[in-house]
């Protein structure tokens, strides 16, 4: 008899299937090029929904974006439900602004959202400034964001013309190969670059950009040993 009431138990259990945990709601930021796990799950972990569809809601009411299925979400994609069941979680690595938004759980009959912000890179210190250095010396020319596991995107380091023009792009041009190093592989929101064996030739005005609307320039002085000697 007992062994009966305990068959029925777990027949019961397995068949009143997902409910979904009402801890999985809420809002999550995090600083672009990381990693993000978006939680959901059965409020049982062995309880295995027939199936879960995660998407981002659009700013558009009715049209929703599979993350699984979508190309900006292709390879950056990870679920978790194949080795427990009731962990319908996702997490969406290499994150950057595109991916701000609200991003859905969805199983049969219910769903949680889930708010994502993504903050990106401010400049720490927009302001101009001058360095100072020495022929056949190296200089480095400081940028960055103001929270340095900020990844960015991209950005551009050139040099300005007499009429504060972009005039070369540093790390393309044959003038500066070999003398480049730039650091933000090592340290993400580190935009900062050393240039090597500097002459008078590279006197003047280079730009750090990271959009249209933020940047910061900085002045290369190069003091000669006749200036050092007066």
């Amino acid at each position: 008899m007992w062994i009966s009431v305990c068959l029925i138990s777990s027949f019961l259990h397995i068949t009143a299937g997902c409910t979904l945990s009402v801890a999985n709601y809420g809002e999550i930021t995090v600083y672009s090029g990381q990693s993000v796990l978006l939680t959901c799950s059965c409020t049982e972990p062995q309880a295995k929904p027939p199936s879960v569809t995660w998407t981002k809601l659009n700013q558009q009411p009715g049209k929703l974006t599979k993350p699984s299925q979508d190309s900006l979400y292709r390879g950056r994609v990870e679920m978790f439900n194949n080795n427990s069941p009731g962990n319908l979680s996702v997490r969406l690595s290499h994150v950057t602004e595109d991916d701000v938004g609200w991003y859905r759980c969805q199983i049969s009959h219910e769903y949680r959202d889930i708010k994502l912000t993504v903050k990106g890179c401010t400049l720490s210190d927009p302001r101009s400034r001058v360095v100072n250095g020495s022929p056949g010396q190296s200089v480095l020319l400081p940028c960055s964001c103001s929270k340095t596991q900020t990844k960015r995107p991209s950005f551009t380091w050139t040099k300005l013309g007499d009429q504060q023009t972009p005039e070369i792009i540093l790390i393309q041009s044959d003038l500066y190969r070999g003398r480049v190093e730039i650091f933000n592989n090592t340290s993400p929101g580190n935009l900062s670059l050393s240039l090597s064996h500097v002459t008078e030739d590279d006197q003047g005005w280079y730009r750090c950009q990271i959009s249209e609307t933020q940047l910061r320039d900085v002045q290369i002085d190069i003091q000669s040993k006749t200036d050092n000697s007066v």
